[in-house]
């Protein structure tokens, strides 16, 4: 199942947190949910999030990440990130309330891609990390290299593409 980017944010949050990782920024946040997503779509053909991915100057980037965690700048993230939600009870004041959405614990397969790809990225930087997103083959570049080059911004990165790019980059046949 697909959940939102803050979710999976939260998930790798409370993670980061309890391995005593200490320099989990915006952008190395941004890069471990896109690489939960990619090897999602790898894994199960599925996508873990539900949002969006864009090609931005620095590589992959979920909007609703950069907006909720702009504010730490290159400092370490701790806390976990909200959502607005409509509120459909009627019983309820509002219409809409803040909720801090996670990865269900039932579901094993989510939390062990999260997992895995902390395992395999947790120890890098968000520069390193932004290095990896623009090597030659992967989503962002094959995405950049299609519509010209340029100063990205809202070109959409399909799942697709990161499910193909990805795959090649870990060395699994397509």
């Amino acid at each position: 199942m697909a959940y939102s980017a803050i979710a999976v944010a939260n998930a790798f949050i409370e993670k980061a947190k309890a391995k005593g990782i200490r320099d989990l920024t915006p952008m190395k946040l941004q890069k471990l949910v896109f690489y939960a997503h990619a090897w999602s779509l790898v894994m199960s053909n599925k996508p873990l999030v539900n949002d969006k991915v864009f090609a931005w100057p620095y590589g992959p980037v979920i909007e609703s990440i950069y907006h909720e965690f702009k504010g730490h700048g290159s400092t370490n993230i701790t806390e976990p990130g909200t959502e607005l939600k409509w509120d459909g009870s009627p019983d309820a004041l509002l219409e809409y309330k803040y909720v801090t959405p996670c990865i269900p614990k039932d579901d094993e397969l989510s939390a062990s891609i999260v997992d895995y790809v902390l395992e395999a990225y947790g120890d890098q930087d968000a520069i390193a990390l932004s290095n990896l997103t623009h090597r030659p083959g992967s989503a962002w570049h094959t995405v950049m290299e299609e519509h010209g080059g340029g100063e990205p911004r809202n070109l959409v990165i399909p799942n697709e593409v990161i499910r193909q790019c990805t795959s090649k980059e870990l060395g699994f046949a397509d």
